[in-house]
């Protein structure tokens, strides 16, 4: 047995995967989780640059780890990644391609994204870009830039009748595509209980 080092829980190999730093750091579903653990401590003795103070670190602490990391299959759902081969790489304990620490600014946005959503306001050390859009699913803000996908009507439906969907879209399809568009953080949870339903891993 291994802790999870997303969230601490006891895990098996044969259940988890290795990631990269890379992969959790570009995941605003991680650094969601990661802020709500600060939420307390941010809001009892925090000011404001106190709070920033604190988001810096953060970032700087995990971004800085340069080696893979273990993750239990509740916290897969947080990222995206290749999961047949992140799963090999837990059962062999051999090392992804690409691990070692990252450059914290390739991941600030994410984190500041997440930020924003736990405490309600974008960091102000952090330069803010503009709304492109909002996801269907959970209306979510889409800054300019980042990355979204799409989940069509027929698959969206299927989702919802095998419970990978917890709940139907907010808003009809998007006209001319036959869609939804789904923000990240939505998309990695879908991509994984799909995977889980369909009998992969």
């Amino acid at each position: 047995m291994r802790k999870c080092d997303s969230c601490n829980a006891e895990t098996e190999r044969a259940h988890s995967y290795c990631l990269t730093t890379a992969k959790v750091v570009l995941s605003e579903a991680y650094w969601r989780n990661q802020f709500r653990f600060a939420t307390d401590i941010v809001r009892q003795f925090g000011g404001a640059e106190w709070a920033l103070a604190v988001f810096s670190a953060l970032i700087s602490q995990v971004a800085g780890s340069a080696t893979p990391w273990f993750i239990c299959e509740d916290c897969s759902e947080l990222f995206a990644f290749d999961r047949a081969a992140a799963r090999e790489h837990a059962l062999r304990g051999t090392l992804p391609g690409g691990s070692g620490a990252v450059d914290p600014e390739e991941c600030v946005q994410f984190a500041a994204a997440a930020w924003e959503y736990v405490f309600g306001r974008w960091p102000a050390n952090v330069q803010q870009p503009t709304v492109g859009d909002t996801c269907d699913f959970c209306a979510k803000k889409i800054y300019r830039g980042e990355v979204a996908g799409q989940i069509e009507v027929g698959m969206t439906e299927r989702y919802l009748a095998s419970g990978v969907l917890d709940s139907p879209p907010l808003c009809p399809p998007r006209e001319g595509r036959g869609s939804w568009l789904s923000c990240m953080v939505c998309m990695n949870r879908v991509v994984a209980r799909a995977s889980r339903a369909e009998g992969g891993r």
